[in-house]
């Protein structure tokens, strides 16, 4: 809608979260590893996980791909979060504090 106005071209680039970003649970689940306890919402849910590095490669590329409408999405692995957190803190318990 805006971009016929503007003769702007727009195409959305969505992928999953980026390791160690400020929105990243690997800051969280490191701090509460020393606490000796590691908060997930429901052991089961998974992420799709991608680096800061392979984002900005693929942003890039998309830009350079574009034509204009178009939303890129990569394929990149899935982790269960339990299975993330158990790797950051092997051994450490788990609690489950339900979805939000």
């Amino acid at each position: 809608m805006y971009g016929k106005a503007r003769d702007c071209v727009f195409a959305c680039c969505r992928y999953g979260n980026v390791v160690g970003s400020r929105g990243s649970v690997l800051p969280i689940f490191r701090e509460q590893a020393g606490e000796g306890k590691i908060t997930l919402t429901d052991g089961r849910m998974t992420r799709f996980w991608i680096t800061l590095d392979q984002g900005v490669r693929f942003v890039i590329r998309c830009i350079e791909d574009m034509v204009g409408g178009e939303v890129f999405i990569p394929k990149i692995p899935a982790m269960k979060v339990s299975d993330l957190a158990e790797a950051i803190a092997p051994g450490v318990e788990h609690e489950e504090v339900g979805r939000r």
